[in-house]
Parts: C-alpha cells; sequence; structure tokens
C-alpha cells in the first residue's frame, strides 16, 4: 500500500531522494498547485513510503466512527492510520537524524493566533493589498497546510517518478562539521552512503531497532527545540548520546561496569574522534551543569544578555548536536 502525506523541512528539497523501495520524499512543486510563500520558513515536500497492504489493526475508537456515520470502507482506512502515524515518524526521524537538516510534520495542539504574510514579496505587491495586510485582525489559525486539490494529490498507487535525485558527493566528516547549519541553506544536500547506512538500520533486530528509534526521536526532539529552549534540546540531544553509548556498550564493550560517563565518552571517541576526548567531557559536563545545578544556557534566561557568550553557547550546542549525528550515522555505516 502505497502513502503519501505532506512534510516539513527547514530548508528548500529541490531534488527528490528515493531509498530503495520503501520510500522517497519528493519536492512539493511535482504538484502543480501547491502554494508557495516569499516568507516561509517551513518548506513543504511530499512523504512517500509503502506499508503492508492488510487489514491493518483494530483501533478502540471503531463504534464511536460508526456512530458518527463513517462508513466500513472508512473504518478499514482508518485502521492503517496508527502504523502510517508510526511509520511517518520513524523516517522523519531518520531523516532528522542522519542528515544536516531537520524533517518534521505539524503536531496536533498547536495552534495559534496569527494573521496572514503576503505569498509574494511585499515590495512588489500594490497600494491597496499592503493596505489590506496592514489591517489584519488576527484569527485562531490551524496549523495546516493545504489547498483545493491536497485530497487528489495524496492518492498515489506507486512512487513519482522523479526527474531529479540528490547523489553522494561529500565525505561523511566534512558534510557533518563544515558549516552545518539548521536554516540558512539554499538546498537539502544528504549524506554519503546513506542509502547503505539506512540498509543497516533496517537489518537490526527487533530489539534494537527499537533502542535505536527511541535514541534517534530523542535526537530529533533536541533539533526541533534548538533554537526555541536551548537547555531542554542540549538534555535531549545528549540523552540520545548516552542512549547509543549504553547500546554500543552492551553490544561492544570488553570491560565491565564503566560509568555512564565513561560509556558517553568511549562511544563518542569511537565514532566522531579518538582524540577529543577533552572536548567531549565538556559536553558531559555542561549537561550535569544543567541537570543538577540548574543552570540553564544564558539566552534561555535573558536574550538581550551577553551576545558573545550567547554565541558560545549556540556554537557548543550545534558541535554536540552535530556530533550526535555523525556518531550515529557511524555506529549504523560500521556496525553489524
Amino acid at each position: 500500500m502505497y502513502c503519501r502525506k505532506i512534510i516539513f523541512t527547514n530548508t528548500p528539497l529541490l531534488k527528490a531522494y528515493r531509498y530503495r523501495d520503501l520510500f522517497q520524499i519528493v519536492p512539493i512543486f511535482y504538484s502543480s498547485k501547491a502554494p508557495f510563500s516569499y516568507y516561509a520558513s517551513h518548506f513543504p515536500a511530499f512523504l512517500e513510503y509503502q506499508i503492508e497492504d492488510n487489514e491493518g489493526e483494530t483501533i478502540i475508537c471503531e463504534d464511536m466512527l460508526r456512530k458518527y456515520g463513517m462508513t466500513e470502507e472508512g473504518v478499514r482506512m482508518a485502521r492503517f492510520f496508527p502504523q502510517q502515524s508510526r511509520m511517518t515518524r520513524e523516517l522523519l526521524y531518520l531523516l532528522s537524524a542522519l542528515t544536516n537538516f531537520h524533517f518534521f510534520e505539524y503536531d496536533s495542539g498547536m495552534d495559534c493566533w496569527g494573521i496572514q504574510t503576503p505569498m509574494q514579496d511585499i515590495k512588489t505587491i500594490g497600494e491597496t493589498e499592503e493596505k489590506e495586510i496592514n489591517s489584519q485582525t488576527s484569527h485562531w489559525t490551524i496549523r495546516c497546510y493545504s489547498y483545493p486539490t491536497l485530497k487528489e494529490d495524496l492518492q498515489i498507487s506507486d512512487f513519482t517518478n522523479c526527474t531529479s535525485y540528490y547523489e553522494n558527493t561529500e565525505d561523511p566528516i566534512p558534510y557533518f562539521t563544515n558549516n552545518p547549519h539548521l536554516e540558512g541553506n539554499t538546498e537539502i544536500k544528504v549524506p554519503p552512503h546513506l542509502d547503505f547506512v539506512l540498509d543497516r538500520y533496517f537489518s537490526l533486530s527487533g530489539d534494537d531497532r527499537k533502542w535505536v528509534r527511541q535514541c534517534i526521536g530523542l535526537l530529533n526532539d533536541g533539533i526541533d527545540l534548538f533554537n526555541r529552549k536551548s537547555s531542554v534540546s542540549l538534555l535531549s540531544i545528549i540523552s540520545s548520546i548516552e542512549g547509543m553509548a549504553l547500546l554500543d556498550y552492551k553490544k561492544y564493550g570488553k570491560t565491565k561496569g564503566l560509568s555512564p560517563k565513561n560509556r558517553f565518552l568511549r562511544y563518542l571517541r569511537t565514532y566522531v574522534a579518538g582524540k577529543s576526548e577533552e572536548k567531549f567531557k565538556r559536553y558531559y559536563e555542561r549537561r550535569c551543569e544543567i541537570t543538577h545545578e540548574g543552570v540553564l544556557f544564558l539566552g534561555d534566561i535573558d536574550i538581550f544578555s551577553d551576545t558573545q557568550y550567547q554565541n558560545g553557547d549556540w556554537l557548543l550546542r550545534l558541535e554536540i548536536m552535530q556530533a550526535a549525528r555523525l556518531a550515529v550515522y557511524n555506529w549504523l555505516r560500521r556496525k553489524l
């Protein structure tokens, strides 16, 4: 069964990326009706994937759905929603953890007050349109991406045949460490050997895959909160490293009784850089300052304070985030 969903990225997707016959991401411009905005910082794209075409799984609200008039065919399709939701989330976690970019969907319950921005550059619109924009009243706004033909666009029977696909062009270390940005890039790029790394992930045993999925979920949360909740973001990223460090130690450790800190250092020495232990100790110390002493990042307390100090904090968090990405990438690439 082929599924298609709207997802978002923090950088424009200008080419497609396909992984085997499991999933692909497709630029939104493959739909001629999809809207674009000059001011958008969330860039829509299509996520396409396959799930088993069976009867789905029983859901507890089936009787309620029938009570409110849903047909048996509608109930049958609703049984696929949990499987689709889990698959969507797992693929977004993987893409965010194994690239330099953030792939996400809008969560329910995140509606807000808002006004419309113009679709085009405000410098190009007329005086009447500008006046209408400036005289708007806020409305309670549903976070969604919609247009009249969306329903038809989401119904597919095969993967989209795209004209251009991303190719692997860089080595892993430069890809993850040379000037990576959460925002501001002109185009998404994929790291080298991504197909192979995904092969390793999907070949993991059930328990190991579940463990890694939870760790990359934590990493994804840290990426999502990176520019909004600095201290919580760091804790989430460090926790993802600690989780991977424990799994690696259980599977490949040759000594017994290493502490969480030493497992953390061992993991990063192995999968990021063997000669950077002092730097990795600083990562762990910063985590302990937050968890044990309540020392938040300065930007979480006063955004108008010392900008140079805040920039240093930002660079430290970026470095830790990229170390987490590079480590899980190398762990999957190198381990059976």
